[in-house]
Parts: C-alpha cells; sequence; structure tokens
C-alpha cells in the first residue's frame, strides 16, 4: 500500500507541506534546521551483537561542520539520553549563536514500560539531568518540558525500542501530549513517515524534519522554519510555523549505514588492542558481519513493514 520511496515526493518544493503538517505563515527568509542527529556520544548496543556497541562515526565538531556545509542555518546535535556531545562542540568551539543544546531522550509509558523516542531543545545540565529522572513516564516527561515552554518532538511515531506495535490508547496519549511530530525522519521509510503523517492528519499537530543520521546524512533532511535566533527558530516551530524537508530512508541506505558504523566499531577495535587472538578474532567478526548484514537488514526492514501495517490497524477511529 506504502512504497518506499528516495525522497518525499514534494521535497523539490519547499512551499509544499506533508500531509497533515502546518505550512510555515510565511516562507521568506526561511530558515533550515536538521532537528535529528547523532554523533560520537551516542551509545548505543545491539542485541543480537553482545559487547559491540553501535557509536555514530561522526564527532560533534565534524556534525557541526557537514549541517553548516549542507546549508543548515542552525545546528543541533541529539545524542541519546546525553547532552556531553553538546558540551563537548561548545567546550572546543566557544558559544555558537546558531547551536542548540539538545538530546533524545528514551522515554516509557509507565502502563507497560513501551519506551519511545522524544527531542527535547534548548536546554541546559540541570534541565537533563530531570529529564533523565523523568524517562519512566512519558505524561511527566511531557508535562515538564510545556510547563518549561521546551520545544519536545515525538520522534519516529511507529518506532518502540521493543519493536512493539504501539496501541490505539497509546496513540491517543501521543496525540494528547504532544503538539510536534517528526513528520519526516531521514532513516526511516516512506510508509514510516506516512504513517505519522496519517495519525496526526486531523489534529492541528506540526510536522517537523531531522535525519537521524548516526554516518555522513546530517542536512539531508530538515525543518523549514523561521528566526534569526534560536530563541525565535523554536518559538516559530511552536507556532506551527515549520514544515519538514528532505530524504527519506531506504532499505539501501539501512544496510549501508550498519555497515559503516559497525565497520568503524571493529576498526577502533583493532587499533586498540595488540592481542593476536584479539585482532583475529576481530576480523572473523568483521566477515561474518559484512555476509550477514545484509540478510540481517533484510529481515529487519520485513518486521518494520509488518509494524507500519498494525500501525495503520491500531490508529484511531
Amino acid at each position: 500500500m506504502l512504497e518506499d520511496t528516495e525522497t518525499h515526493p514534494l521535497a523539490p518544493r519547499p512551499d509544499v507541506a506533508p500531509p497533515g503538517s502546518p505550512l510555515a505563515a510565511s516562507l521568506r527568509g526561511a530558515r533550515r534546521a536538521d532537528l535529528h542527529c547523532h554523533t560520537t556520544f551516542s551509545n548505543e548496543r545491539i542485541k543480537w551483537l553482545p559487547g559491540i556497541a553501535f557509536h555514530p562515526l561522526l564527532t560533534p565538531e565534524q556534525t557541526y561542520d557537514l549541517a553548516k556545509s549542507r546549508g543548515m542555518d542552525f545546528v543541533t546535535i541529539t545524542d541519546h539520553d546525553t547532552i556531553d556531545g553538546c558540551l563537548d562542540l561548545l567546550d572546543r568551539r566557544g558559544p555558537l549563536d546558531d547551536f542548540i543544546v539538545a538530546e533524545e531522550v528514551s522515554v516509557a509509558f509507565p502502563e507497560d514500560g513501551t519506551i519511545v523516542h522524544v527531542n527535547v531543545y534548548d536546554i541546559d545540565e540541570s534541565e537533563h539531568a530531570e529529564l533523565q529522572r523523568l524517562r519512566g513516564s512519558i505524561y511527566e516527561l511531557a508535562d515538564y518540558c510545556r510547563r518549561l515552554g521546551k520545544l519536545y518532538v515525538l520522534n519516529h511515531m511507529t518506532w518502540t525500542a521493543q519493536h512493539r506495535v504501539l496501541k490505539t490508547w497509546q496513540i491517543e496519549a501521543m496525540l494528547e501530549h504532544f503538539e510536534v511530530f517528526e513528520g519526516i525522519n531521514g532513516s526511516r521509510s516512506y510508509a514510516h513517515n506516512a504513517s505519522a503523517w496519517a495519525a496526526t492528519r486531523g489534529h492541528d499537530k506540526t510536522l517537523v524534519g531531522g535525519s537521524d543520521s548516526h554516518t555522513n546524512r546530517v542536512g539531508t533532511t530538515w525543518t523549514l522554519s523561521r528566526g534569526e535566533s534560536v530563541a525565535e527558530l523554536i518559538a516559530a516551530i511552536q507556532a506551527g510555523q515549520a514544515t519538514a524537508c528532505g530524504a527519506f530512508g531506504t532499505a539501501e541506505k539501512l544496510r549501508e549505514d550498519v555497515w559503516l558504523v559497525l565497520q568503524g566499531e571493529l576498526d577502533r577495535r583493532l587499533d586498540e588492542t595488540h592481542s593476536f587472538w584479539k585482532r583475529a578474532f576481530t576480523r572473523s567478526v568483521c566477515r561474518v558481519m559484512k555476509w550477514s548484514g545484509p540478510l540481517v537488514c533484510l529481515g529487519y526492514n520485513r518486521r518494520q513493514n509488518t509494524l507500519v501495517r498494525k500501525f495503520h490497524e491500531a490508529l484511531p477511529a
């Protein structure tokens, strides 16, 4: 029913928004920001590869520079449950008027423990600590962000950490507690992104875009909005004056990104050890992963397509 495609059919025309997303009131002087990207400070684990970390490839400085080179007027880093990458960039570069300190928070529905991801922007260290304390309840986290006037975004709506299908009541809760959703995620397929449009259609929600880059895809998906400063940009997005633009993910991109990240991790391990047996083992793992990786990604894509179909079945009437 929904087919994967490299880019949104309307992406070349920034004056057209994805279905269900409010268009910016005026695009004159519009600004671009990739609102979802990761650096080496993100630390993810892979269930089927114990002990192997899924570390994104780029450092915070490399991420910032690549985003700017691709036309981003504002830059952010949304590492998983940490702002250390943001702070590292600022320590090295000094104050940056076009940079937004942010993070991707792993937060649970307290009823059953289902974990989803929420980006929160323009935060400091004390606010980061409070966000981490509230990870056990999506309702408390959303209420905290709302009280502080923070921009907070529900990411890749069909995804959960446990690869569960969201239930109807959970989708209804998202629509009640969130005003901004990720409308184009650059690592997710057309079907996944279109599912977010379907869920938010008719609910007067704002849709934004981000690459979700773990490799070198920073700035290939972005949010188009307004503002001469970080505060003005965030206020414009919160007012619904934003739209999502840029590339979708594909199965081919997933295979390439997974291999690039895992190869980087294995290369790092080779550099760190002088043990003959550890080096031999690491090289063997590398060969096995290069052969089996495409098959694993194929299985992952099929599972994700199943989740998309079941997500549509769970959509509120």
